[in-house]
């Protein structure tokens, strides 16, 4: 599990590292954190494609780029990404609600209020974390986390799947299977040789998706209302 921490004061950043750190430890969970002073290198790593962030623990008023203004742009290409608002007053409190963001957490009540609301966090990640994706590639078994596949490609037995991070894999089977599986996950069909993960989609035009990772993915004619109403659905 890997979790940024966005705040421009640094005794703030450091004790919400520290936290989430001793927390993880305590709950015997393996993650990782990384720390930002600003939202700008933050929201800058999406739009590259080099973020895998399960959460963002996130200040909203920091003097460069503020914390709603990073959300928004993250959220243009990462649907998923659990967002934690931390802010010194509740005055942005609503501003929350158009990012999607999972909780909010006073600056004042950091220390009193912080594990009930990582907790819950966890256990909602958690949750989300229960389906994967396996395959057996050579001799070595592959269990993929669904939430960090973009797309399937197939060419003829032989599928190619792409993940967040640049991370590739091939194995032999057929799409018709995996799309089997993977359908009622939010999974579509858009073409012949493809079947794409529509939560990871950011944008759709005649004959092609763009994904969050800048992947350029085939829509054929006969697919592409299906595609579009798995697009909307995944949104909700």
């Amino acid at each position: 599990m890997k979790i940024a921490v966005c705040d421009d004061e640094k005794e703030i950043r450091e004790y919400l590292a520290k936290r989430v750190t001793d927390t993880l430890a305590a709950e015997d969970i393996d993650g990782s954190v990384e720390c930002f002073s600003d939202g700008e290198p933050l929201a800058e790593r999406y739009s590259n494609g080099k973020a895998d962030f399960s959460l963002i623990l996130l200040d909203i008023t920091m003097k460069n780029c503020d914390g709603l203004t990073a959300a928004k742009r993250i959220r243009e290409y990462d649907p998923d990404v659990m967002i934690v608002f931390v802010s010194a007053s509740a005055e942005y409190v609503f501003s929350g609600y158009e990012v999607r963001a999972f909780r909010y957490i006073l600056k004042p009540e950091l220390e009193s209020g912080f594990a009930g609301v990582f907790r819950d966090c966890l256990r909602e990640l958690t949750k989300s974390n229960e389906f994967h994706f396996s395959f057996q590639t050579g001799n070595q078994t592959v269990s993929l986390n669904i939430r960090d596949i973009l797309f399937f490609e197939s060419d003829k037995r032989k599928i190619t799947v792409r993940c967040s991070g640049g991370r590739e894999y091939s194995f032999y089977s057929k799409l018709d299977k995996v799309e089997e599986e993977l359908k009622k996950h939010d999974f579509v069909r858009c073409h012949q040789s493809f079947l794409i993960n529509a939560k990871k989609i950011s944008s759709l035009k005649q004959g092609e998706a763009e994904l969050i990772s800048g992947d350029l993915i085939p829509v054929s004619k006969h697919r592409a209302k299906e595609t579009n109403e798995a697009f909307l659905w995944a949104l909700r």
